[in-house]
């Protein structure tokens, strides 16, 4: 009765299972037009855990679903929000984040985000509601979603938001090749808010060679540790012609900072014969680009995110704070003078 619509089979590692593509996957929309019979085969399927619920009146096959990564997941619940609302539905914040894949936490998509003008429409289940006036420059479409622009995102973003998520909407942005000044003149187009100083410096601090969010989040640790503000993709050549770039590097001391996610390993697309030998060409690289530095630390979330930790792994290797703090707009500075290192031919994202 019911089954994906193109589900797309890409080559996989052992381990991991077949992905499907999250806007083709088939959704079931109980519509007026569905007889009794209809609606209790769709219900008897539920049960059976063949159908899942998403939203009152909307399901999808459980196989194929739960497949999928939560951001693919969530993007298939905005298709299921969208598919049964009566009107049109303008998704903001996270979900818009998604949409333009910009980095978001995956703690944000607990629930679909949406921005409503009306109090009256802020009382809808399983939705996380935000109450703003948008205007229509503000708004572009993906397929059949309405979404808010990239620029008014990230303004969302870094409004509502701790600071370093704000940083890394931004720079995700900026090193997507979208121009800075899009999102600068967002901030006075959105209008007038609370947090406006909170959005102006997240964009402001925004740097184009932070290209991942752990990469930011260092970032914002690195300046509330009041060191020298480093040089972000620095490029190595190596001994057999071709360039290592280091994500952040000392120019005082030559020492390099690389923030190690688990995606490089684990992602088929980052790691297509397998994350053995993902290892293997990481190790190799890293013994060359030491050879060409006076140090190197690699770290993980948990101390790209704590100054304490992060400022023991950096010490030991000669890294230290200056006497004089490094005021915030030497960080800037850097910021604005830096361009992205590899700018996609056909951004993803949408003015």
């Amino acid at each position: 009765m019911v089954g994906t619509i193109g589900v797309q089979h890409r080559r996989v590692l052992p381990d991991l299972r077949p992905v499907a593509d999250p806007w083709r996957i088939e959704l079931v929309v109980v519509r007026g037009s569905h007889t009794s019979g209809e609606r209790r085969a769709i219900s008897r399927d539920v049960e059976r855990g063949l159908l899942l619920r998403l939203r009152p009146g909307a399901y999808v096959e459980r196989t194929a679903f739960e497949v999928l990564t939560p951001e693919d997941r969530h993007l298939v619940r905005m298709r299921a929000v969208a598919a049964v609302a009566p009107g049109t539905v303008l998704f903001s914040h996270a979900s818009a984040a998604l949409l333009h894949g910009l980095p978001v936490l995956r703690q944000r998509l607990g629930s679909v985000h949406v921005t409503v003008e009306d109090e009256d429409d802020r009382h809808r289940t399983g939705l996380t509601m935000h109450r703003f006036l948008v205007q229509d420059r503000e708004v572009v479409r993906f397929s059949d979603l309405v979404t808010t622009g990239v620029g008014r995102t990230v303004v969302d973003l870094a409004g509502g938001l701790p600071f370093e998520e704000g940083v890394m909407a931004a720079s995700g942005a900026l090193a997507a090749g979208v121009p800075r000044v899009l999102l600068e003149e967002a901030i006075g187009v959105a209008g007038p808010r609370r947090a406006n100083r909170r959005m102006r410096d997240a964009i402001a601090f925004g740097h184009p060679g932070a290209e991942s969010a752990g990469e930011s989040r260092t970032l914002v640790t690195f300046h509330r540790l009041g060191l020298e503000v480093p040089q972000l993709q620095h490029r190595l050549q190596l001994s057999d012609g071709s360039s290592a770039f280091v994500d952040a590097v000392f120019p005082r001391v030559l020492v390099g900072a690389e923030f190690d996610g688990e995606q490089k390993f684990l992602d088929p697309s980052m790691a297509p014969d397998g994350a053995g030998r993902a290892v293997l060409r990481e190790k190799r690289r890293e013994d060359e680009v030491r050879a060409r530095l006076n140090g190197l630390v690699r770290f993980g979330w948990a101390e790209a995110g704590s100054p304490p930790l992060l400022r023991a792994r950096l010490a030991q290797a000669g890294v230290v704070a200056p006497r004089r703090r490094v005021p915030f707009d030497e960080w800037v500075a850097a910021a604005r003078a830096a361009s992205p290192r590899r700018p996609p031919s056909t951004p993803r994202w949408r003015a």
